[in-house]
């Protein structure tokens, strides 16, 4: 029976990423508990593959109408909302059977706190005995909210090995189901807990040198299902942090987060070695902020890495995103070699105003320098923009996209949503724009609607799809797909299609779409209809995308 349990719950969403729900920072706390004394168990919830539709939540509604007829398009967005993971009740039926003494719940994002609240709901209904503390973004950010609920013993602000260890210690030296000493407690930094009629909040943990995972704790995640093309797909993180102070990010130097934090390269070329030995790994992402930021520390790094992997098929990727001044040709000559083949790079904007709004370092002449290596290179790029962010109006993140249509990568578009402890959180906060529901707080749900309108944003969304669909359907001149007369339009529209392929199906919406700027999915009967749409954004758009570059 383990002394601890730690949970990653479910998530409720459009969609989900599996390869980046791995329970990273689970284990990393699993790995301290472990070094202490304590046996430790990993409940994964988000490891399978089934998922479950259910209804849309509470303040959704304005989501009906963008998302609620299915589309075969390969550009649609999203249609149904789903449970994905384990029920409460199963996870909490896990609990009971192994009998801890304390479980820890993550609370990573603010927009799933429902689920991390349910999961202790139910904990504690099956197994009262154990203390409940949460941890993660969320509970750092909201502690006094999470102790409002009766449920959640503790939560942790920070970072959780240390205090999570402390934690377990202190609660171990006392009777079974007896709380310690608020003066005990009040000596463990990061610990929050109620006392009597008022709530005690220790100032924030941070790690001085993070470390990662040992082999112990590296097997009690769940491998088998994080696997892409019938190999292990891993997760690693080498630092933790940001130098930078991007007014929309929760970790940046403007946020309440800790300061930028680099692993020793050894520390983090022995966790890939330790994984290597036990499976055959195809996939690794670095889930950093600024991977690249120190050249010689990322040229140690990745000559490590080809070492372990000798004549091996694997592929690497920064997903979180690059920072386009600190690649230059020997680092990404580098990253090719080491099996790098698409660069994920973070733009934000190309107008200079937004970038100045985002307090955000102009990136843009970089950016374009870094294509043309990457091309050099036969390197595929992937730019990330920001859209309908505060003040920010439609017409900026269209002229964004259009820069892009013209450069040698995909776009890939965010919705803004306000993260809790960024500089933008506070200020949408002042201004009054923060939504209602901490579950709206996504960009799924197109939470802030200032400068730019939901309609807008939603459009703009679907435009960035359509963009890179046009980048992979293109002739190799750069020509666009041909457009339809009206008439034609008209007949097709009336016309009963039948099923039909996602591929034929997209070109013959894509050719109506540059005919007359109406975006339009199909559903698996073959039926056409129009999605909601801004056609003063539609037609600029067409107006203005005559060539794309072949070879994207």
């Amino acid at each position: 029976m383990p002394d601890v349990i730690l949970i990653a719950p479910p998530i409720r969403e459009f969609y989900l990423t599996k390869k980046r729900t791995i329970p990273y920072g689970l284990a990393c706390i699993a790995k301290e508990l472990e070094q202490a004394g304590f046996s430790c168990t990993v409940i994964d919830a988000l490891a399978r593959d089934k998922s479950k539709i259910i209804e849309y939540p509470k303040g959704f509604d304005h989501l009906v109408p963008y998302y609620g007829k299915t589309d075969i398009t390969l550009f649609s967005l999203f249609h149904h909302y789903r449970h994905f993971g384990y029920s409460f009740e199963h996870i909490a039926n896990l609990v009971k059977q192994e009998k801890p003494f304390l479980v820890g719940i993550s609370a990573l994002f603010t927009p799933y706190w429902d689920q991390a609240l349910d999961t202790a709901r139910a904990v504690k209904r099956f197994w009262p005995n154990a203390f409940i503390v949460l941890g993660g973004h969320h509970a750092t950010q909201f502690p006094k909210n999470c102790l409002e609920n009766d449920e959640i013993d503790f939560v942790i602000q920070g970072e959780g090995e240390t205090p999570m260890v402390q934690l377990a210690q202190l609660l171990k030296s006392h009777p079974p189901g007896s709380l310690p000493d608020a003066d005990d407690l009040r000596q463990i930094n990061g610990i929050g807990f109620r006392l009597g009629n008022g709530i005690v909040l220790n100032p924030p943990a941070w790690a001085d040198s993070p470390h990662g995972l040992d082999q112990n704790a590296l097997d009690k995640i769940d491998w088998h299902f994080y696997r892409r093309n019938k190999k292990a797909a891993i997760t690693i993180v080498a630092s933790r942090g940001c130098p930078f102070s991007c007014s929309y990010c929760a970790v940046s130097a403007s946020s309440n987060y800790a300061n930028f934090r680099m692993r020793p390269v050894n520390d983090v070329l022995d966790e890939i070695k330790l994984q290597a030995r036990s499976k055959q790994i195809g996939f690794i992402d670095f889930e950093d902020e600024n991977l690249t930021l120190k050249k010689s520390w990322v040229l140690e790094l990745l000559h490590g890495i080809r070492q372990i992997f000798k004549g091996e098929d694997i592929e690497l990727r920064a997903m979180n995103g690059l920072f386009p001044p600190s690649l230059d040709t020997e680092i990404l000559t580098a990253m090719k070699a080491s099996g790098f083949k698409t660069l994920n790079l973070s733009v934000g904007s190309f107008s200079a105003t937004q970038l100045k709004r985002f307090k955000r370092p102009d990136v843009r002449d970089a950016h374009d320098r870094v294509l043309e290596i990457a091309k050099e290179l036969d390197m595929d790029c992937v730019s990330y923009l920001i859209g309908a962010a505060p003040a920010q109006t439609a017409e900026t993140t269209l002229n964004d996209l259009l820069a892009l249509a013209a450069r040698r990568t995909i776009a890939g578009l965010s919705i803004y949503y306000p993260a809790p402890g960024s500089a933008d959180y506070t200020l949408c906060e002042q201004q009054q724009l923060l939504p209602n529901e901490f579950t709206l707080m996504r960009s799924t749900a197109f939470p802030v609607p200032d400068r730019t309108s939901r309609l807008e944003a939603v459009t703009l969304l679907r435009l960035a799809r359509i963009l890179n669909f046009l980048k992979f359907c293109v002739e190799p001149n750069g020509v666009l797909p041909e457009a339809l007369s009206a008439g034609e339009v008209l007949d097709i529209e009336n016309s009963c299609h039948g099923k039909m392929d996602r591929y034929k199906a997209s070109i013959l919406l894509i050719r109506m779409f540059l005919t007359d700027g109406i975006p339009r999915g199909m559903d698996h009967e073959g039926g056409i209809y129009h999605h909601p749409h801004s056609i003063d954004l539609c037609r600029k758009f067409i107006q203005e995308l005559v060539l794309l570059p072949a070879g994207v």
